[in-house]
């Protein structure tokens, strides 16, 4: 095997390599930050290598949050375990490094999901999201707005703060809870639907 198709097989083993010890689908961003950071791979050939692992099954692509996001298959895992030993230490040593400073962040990226879209009649629809870390739903939120501003704002907020969102929320649905006061009412705004005609307010 000649030295370039020797280094093209190990840069595929690093790949395979990075998403398996990471644990969780990895962005392609993510992937091309790694591989530039260590100076393995140029941007073109990770996408390169990329697409040749998709199509033979090795990593699986799939759409997320409009992120492209790759999983090691069982065939990948099979390839990785068999050819593990052509990786130098070095560059395992390296990786693991990698994933145990950065696992966390790149974790907390993929757990939490803050989008809005625009709706036919010109109201922005927000969608937020926390998943744990197999991926399992533990809370979804979809709220209309009528502006872009408002829309922004609450992605920024639900990133921000979303452990203190999802207790107080999660704390308010499973306790027995008193009726609002008006003052507590009035801080929000209504809903379209909820509007009233009291002209007394």
């Amino acid at each position: 095997m000649s030295d370039s198709i020797s280094q093209i097989a190990e840069n595929k083993l690093i790949i395979l390599y990075l998403v398996e010890k990471m644990g969780i689908a990895l962005s392609n961003s993510e992937i091309c930050q790694f591989s530039l950071e260590k100076n393995y791979m140029d941007y073109f050939s990770v996408q390169q290598y990329l697409a040749e692992l998709v199509e033979a099954k090795w990593l699986e692509k799939n759409r997320d949050n409009n992120n492209t996001r790759y999983i090691l298959t069982d065939e990948g895992e099979e390839i990785i375990n068999y050819f593990i030993n052509h990786i130098s230490d070095s560059v395992k040593n390296e990786i693991n490094i990698y994933v145990q400073e950065n696992s966390k962040r790149i974790r907390a990226e993929y757990e939490v999901t803050a989008n809005y879209f625009l709706e036919l009649n010109n109201d922005y629809l927000v969608k937020c999201g926390l998943c744990d870390s197999d991926g399992t739903t533990l809370m979804e939120i979809s709220v209309s707005v009528a502006n872009k501003d408002h829309a922004q704002r609450i992605c920024t907020n639900w990133k921000k703060h979303v452990s203190q969102l999802y207790g107080t929320v999660l704390s308010a649905l499973t306790s027995d809870m008193n009726p609002p006061t008006k003052a507590q009412y009035d801080k929000f705004p209504q809903a379209p639907f909820l509007e009233t005609n009291d002209s007394s307010q």
